[in-house]
């Protein structure tokens, strides 16, 4: 493919950033409580492997909204051969609100100081129902941000286009105006495909490696 020279030119010369998007899971919040998921690892009678790797399998049509939360651990409990009591899926459901609800104070500073500098910040987050429910309740440091997308309320997810483009739009900037935050190297391989500057952060070490790497400021903690 011949670039043009305006093209070129945003290449080597890309436009200021003017907004951060942030995803939710193991950015905006601390990683998923161990202690949680051997109970309810400990619910299916299952190696914690095969759980999480069931726990993953059914998660983007739950994110997604196309499963409710009885629909997804339905699932979850006849792959495991077990049958789930009202009691326990409840109990599950509870759970893996709590075990993503531990935010990381870091980050939500380092979002304030973004703001400070003059960017919008947007959270863009794969999150079911429950999850969805729990932060509109509690979430008084989601009313900082100018938009906040959850994957359930819209029936899109990611990596799906589809999902970055609606972000974008609510935030009123162009794809290489905004940098992508998230823990997952297939989501960041979706936005930099849409042309959205994207870095791969798995913990806060990582994010303020990547962000000095590109000659990002200002830096979390």
């Amino acid at each position: 493919m011949i670039l043009s020279a305006a093209q070129n030119d945003q290449k080597q010369n890309p436009p200021p950033i003017r907004a951060v998007i942030l995803d939710y899971g193991d950015v905006i919040s601390q990683p998923a409580d161990p202690a949680v998921i051997a109970r309810m690892t400990a619910m299916f009678r299952l190696s914690e492997e095969r759980f999480r790797h069931l726990y993953g399998s059914f998660r983007l049509d739950y994110d997604r909204g196309t499963l409710d939360a009885n629909q997804y651990w339905t699932r979850i409990a006849q792959a495991a051969g077990i049958q789930l009591s009202t009691s326990q899926m409840a109990e599950l459901r509870r759970a893996d609100v709590a075990m993503w609800s531990r935010l990381n104070p870091s980050i939500l500073r380092w979002a304030d100081q973004l703001r400070a500098a003059g960017m919008k910040t947007a959270v863009l987050s794969n999150m079911h129902d429950d999850m969805v429910q729990h932060v509109h309740a509690n979430g008084d440091w989601t009313k900082n941000f100018d938009c906040v997308t959850f994957s359930s309320a819209i029936h899109m997810a990611k990596p799906d286009p589809e999902i970055f483009k609606h972000c974008l739009k609510c935030l009123n900037v162009t794809p290489v105006e905004a940098l992508f935050v998230d823990d997952r190297e297939i989501n960041v391989q979706a936005a930099h495909a849409l042309g959205i500057r994207g870095i791969v952060a798995p913990s806060p070490a990582h994010l303020r490696a990547n962000l000095q790497a590109i000659g990002f400021g200002p830096l979390p903690e």
